[in-house]
């Protein structure tokens, strides 16, 4: 046990008056012996064993010690200079109160531990218990007594300890603290929770105050007021009524001092309001009726307000210094947070009425409305359209949703009602309809859209009718349905390319347009003439003529006629010029029942006669260039089928040829590409509005929506608007994609028509070489000729690779060159390897040339290059680095170039080991890719004669091809055959 016990005691500051003090005390005798004060760095002093309480005390008082009031109200130097130094009325206002306050808070500690306090006077070193003064664990209860007559109001002040009245008076009463009262009776601290000491002085000498009536209004409505309010009051002559007035909790949206939205909950009984955070228990009023005055009471119900409180966090709302604000509402700007809460209100204002909270906004410049708001949509499918009825419902207002179309187009959030509040329209609304409302015509109330902008629709409106968006699901999601392939098909379709022809005849069913881009080699076009094949159908009798024109294409304007069926309007095919005889033999090959006729050239068909080659052929095919010229033919004829080859021809929608087939009338339209986005997405438009007018809007829009915010700003969100826009319209698959399907290797003889002055100099050509070997041979004999001949017919394979490698000053087009440039431009854009062999180093220049104008990186291997690992190991490991230029004598052995999933062969000619040892560059062990080879022959030339006579497997091809000297075999016949 401690031999020292911890006391507080009351004694006189020379400069404070009376001050709790904390001793330890040592019980002596008769008397105890003060040990001493303690301060705070005695707590840990071993002779005593300090309790929490005690040290919470020491800490306290230490406060208000003359130490802790110099550190913390004045800069002196020292603590004696503390007392002068400060400015008059300072220590009042200032350091009285704080040292009032720490003083009530050692009375609150006192009453309610075993601490004991006594009077000690300071210059006595021993307490007796006769100087121990108790502390009631209570605070004293006042009264107020106020009795009004005609003449004057006495003022009366009880005090009460627990049920029993203190007597009041000068020699009974030592006052400690003003404020909150602390006083001394009857050897018993007695403390007040909230009374100041001058309210009580008054009474320490009389029983009562007397106030003339003179002055009764001023007094009754000012300190008889505020001790109603604060204090039990008993009246006479005048009321106070406990008032029961009905209560509401109101939310009101305002702004705070930073002008910023906020809302702000006050509690209303009646007239009288409280914040959450007031510490008013009550509210008082006054009224003088009757000559008299009436005091109404208004008591705040907190069990209630708690209620109220708790509802307010659960619907989101967050304290932020006495209002109230929602997550997020910080970082927008303070139009837009004011929205984010009418939103909001919307939102809340039903659930919160429910529970009895008023929704106010009486400080705004604006009323909102803040009531529900409700989008009711409906779908209907009309044809090629989808109407959509849509309504908003604004309380008892309904608004057609048309006519907010130019207010979510233009990002106006505001929109008046009726009776002249505004409507804050939903963010939601924009998100959701900005991007579905400009592809939409007004129709009266409603809205229809495009059966092409189903996906958009499904996107934005989740009422579609659900037997429409299951048919057209199934057409966003390729799940088409499986028509039975044409039985007259020459061909077997891989997985891949059944699955384009079920897609394509989908889009057919439902009246679209589509665009079939897959890699290059994929068979495009065999997939497109499937679906032509698919679709022929017997339509009416018609008279045509038999007879065959010189270029082996029926006449069906000569003399002779007959009665045949002809199908439903003929398709039309637009290609390049070098796709001419491809898409024929293609038709000729695979779909030899459908009857085709080529509108080229010279001798093709005038505009009255078209309608008659329209209704009896199933496809003509004619080029860019031919459309171009004959728009004002083409367009007087309807087609089943418009059909695009290398549609990116299209891309410059500012083009004549673009302006041309969008000219042509056409029941149903496709596109055919493998890079259908060249340079910039609007060469996408292009295509996308050819295949389904409108359906990316006009050109303004989409530069404005989807080419700025994606090419300039990388907008995530704009590049998966577009795709789900087009994804149903574009079907793509890469070679990897469809690896499975395809064969290791893969070879294709590319046709290529020669330019019109090509043509004319390769036949003047021809014709001198012919006439000069025959001469040579007539002369010399065919052994003695060999020399003439080969280089005739090298001359002649010059020629129909490039005039330029005859003549350097030559200034014609060559055919196969801009074929080849074509196909190489195609598979830069989609991200392929390619090599490039020629059995001409000057071929090979050309196309570096041309290359180099594309700013391309490539790769270059002949005889000259010195560096060879270099230049190969640049090729396979650059990613960019997509073109390898290889002279066939160069590349013949020693090279491994697996990167590579492309081979041409630009000049092929009888020698197939040399081929097949370039193919063999690509085409070998650890190769993981499937390779295509192209074999590019000039139409109408010594290549195509050799080309041919492989096919045939004749006697002079066996020559030519499996002999190291050919024209120790060769006749003089078989010679003039070659160059006829």
């Amino acid at each position: 046990m401690d031999r020292f016990e911890f006391i507080i005691a009351l004694t006189e500051h020379r400069f404070l008056g009376l001050v709790f003090q904390p001793f330890l005390i040592e019980k002596k005798e008769r008397f105890y012996s003060v040990v001493r004060l303690v301060k705070p760095h005695d707590l840990n002093d071993s002779e005593y064993t300090f309790k929490p309480y005690e040290k919470e005390l020491v800490q306290l008082i230490e406060k208000y010690s003359d130490e802790g009031l110099t550190k913390k109200f004045s800069r002196a130097a020292s603590v004696s200079d503390f007392y002068t130094s400060l400015r008059p009325g300072y220590f009042e206002k200032q350091v009285t109160p704080f040292i009032e306050k720490c003083m009530m808070q050692v009375c609150s500690i006192l009453m309610l531990s075993p601490v004991r306090l006594f009077r000690k006077e300071a210059k006595y070193s021993n307490l007796y218990d006769e100087d121990q003064l108790e502390v009631p664990p209570f605070f004293a209860r006042p009264e107020f007594e106020f009795e009004r007559t005609e003449t004057q109001t006495r003022y009366r002040l009880h005090i009460f300890l627990e049920e029993k009245e203190m007597l009041l008076s000068a020699r009974s009463v030592e006052v400690v603290t003003n404020d909150p009262c602390l006083l001394i009776y009857r050897n018993q601290l007695v403390a007040f929770e909230k009374l100041n000491a001058k309210k009580l002085m008054p009474f320490f000498e009389k029983d009562y105050v007397t106030v003339p009536n003179t002055i009764e209004d001023k007094y009754y409505s000012g300190f008889v007021l505020n001790t109603v309010r604060d204090y039990d009051v008993k009246a006479k002559g005048f009321e106070v009524v406990h008032a029961s007035a009905g209560k509401k909790a109101v939310l009101s949206l305002e702004n705070n001092l930073q002008y910023r939205p906020c809302l702000v909950l006050n509690f209303e009984y009646g007239d009288e309001k409280f914040l959450p955070d007031s510490s008013r228990k009550m509210a008082v009023s006054v009224k003088k009726q009757n000559g008299t005055f009436v005091y109404y009471k208004t008591t705040r119900d907190f069990t209630w307000e708690k209620k109220v409180l708790q509802l307010i966090k659960k619907t989101g709302l967050k304290d932020d210094n006495g209002s109230y604000t929602l997550n997020g509402v910080s970082m927008l700007e303070p139009q837009n947070a004011l929205y984010y809460f009418v939103n909001w209100l919307n939102e809340k204002r039903p659930q919160l009425e429910e529970q009895g909270i008023v929704i106010k906004q009486e400080q705004l410049e604006k009323k909102f409305y803040t009531g529900s708001q409700k989008l009711e949509l409906k779908t209907q499918t009309k044809g090629d359209w989808f109407d959509v009825y849509a309504v908003v419902k604004f309380g008892e207002f309904s608004i057609p949703f048309i006519q907010l179309k130019k207010y979510i187009l233009n990002d106006i959030r505001e929109f008046e009602l009726p009776n002249g509040e505004v409507a804050v329209l939903p963010e939601e609304w924009f998100a959701r309809y900005k991007g579905l409302l400009p592809f939409g015509k007004q129709q009266g109330e409603h809205i229809k859209f495009e059966k092409h902008h189903f996906t958009l629709l499904q996107n934005s409106i989740q009422e579609v009718d659900k037997e429409v968006k299951q048919k057209y699901e199934k057409l966003i999601n390729a799940e088409m349905e499986r028509p039975v392939l044409p039985a007259n098909l020459k061909a077997k379709l891989r997985n891949y390319q059944e699955e384009g022809f079920n897609w394509m005849y989908g889009l057919y069913r439902n009246g679209l347009g589509g665009c079939l881009a897959d890699d290059m080699g994929l068979g495009k076009t065999l997939q497109t003439l499937t679906l032509l094949l698919k679709l022929k159908r017997l339509k009416q009798e018609i008279k045509i003529h038999n007879p065959v024109d010189a270029s082996g294409q029926r006449d069906l304007f000569a003399d002779e006629t007959k009665s045949e069926t002809a199908v439903q309007p003929a398709s039309l095919i637009v290609v390049p010029t070098s796709l001419v005889h491809n898409w024929s033999n293609e038709i000729r090959k695979f779909t030899p029942a459908l009857k085709v006729y080529q509108h080229v050239g010279t001798q093709r068909k005038k505009a009255e006669e078209l309608g008659k080659v329209a209704s009896y052929y199933d496809i003509i095919i004619t080029t860019y260039g031919t459309v171009r010229n004959d728009i004002d033919k083409l367009r007087g004829t309807e087609f089943f089928y418009l059909i695009l080859d290398e549609s990116q021809s299209i891309k410059n929608s500012s083009s004549k040829t673009y302006k041309a087939v969008m000219d042509i009338k056409a029941r149903y339209k496709l596109v055919i590409t493998g890079t259908p986005i060249e340079n910039s997405l609007s060469d996408l438009w292009s295509q996308m509005n050819f295949l389904n007018p409108g359906m990316l809007g006009n050109l303004a829009f989409f530069r404005r929506t989807f080419i700025t915010p994606i090419e300039k700003h990388a907008s995530e969100e704009q590049m998966d608007k577009l795709q789900l826009m087009i994804r149903p319209f574009v079907l793509r698959r890469k070679k990897v994609e469809v690896a499975k399907d395809l064969p290791p290797l893969m070879e294709e003889v590319r046709i290529c028509p020669m330019a019109g002055e090509q043509q004319k100099l390769y036949e003047q050509e021809k014709s001198v070489i012919r006439n000069t070997i025959l001469s040579t041979i007539e002369k010399e004999g065919l052994k003695k000729s060999q020399f003439v001949v080969l280089q005739g017919l090298t001359k002649l394979r010059q020629l129909a690779n490039h005039p330029s490698l005859v003549d350097d000053e030559a200034s014609e087009r060559s055919g196969k060159f801009d074929e080849i440039f074509r196909m190489l431009s195609n598979l830069v854009a989609e991200k392929h390897k390619v090599l490039v062999f020629s059995s001409f180093v000057t071929h090979l220049e050309l196309l570096e040339s041309k290359i180099g104008e594309q700013k391309w990186n490539y790769s270059k291997l002949t005889g000259q290059t010195t560096k060879r690992e270099k230049v190969i190991k640049a090729f396979q490991d650059d990613e960019d680095n997509r073109i390898f230029l290889i002279s066939l004598k160069a590349g013949g052995v020693g090279l491994n170039l697996t990167e590579a999933d492309y081979v041409f062969i630009i000049d092929p000619w009888w020698n197939p080991a040399a081929e097949n040892q370039a193919i063999n560059r690509a085409h070998r062990i650890g190769q993981d890719k499937h390779v295509f080879v192209y074999r590019f022959i000039t139409e109408n030339s010594i290549e195509e004669k050799i080309q041919k006579l492989k096919e045939r497997k004749s006697s002079l091809a066996d020559k030519f091809i499996n002999s190291n000297n050919p024209f120790e075999q060769v006749t003089q016949e078989e010679i003039v055959e070659l160059f006829s």
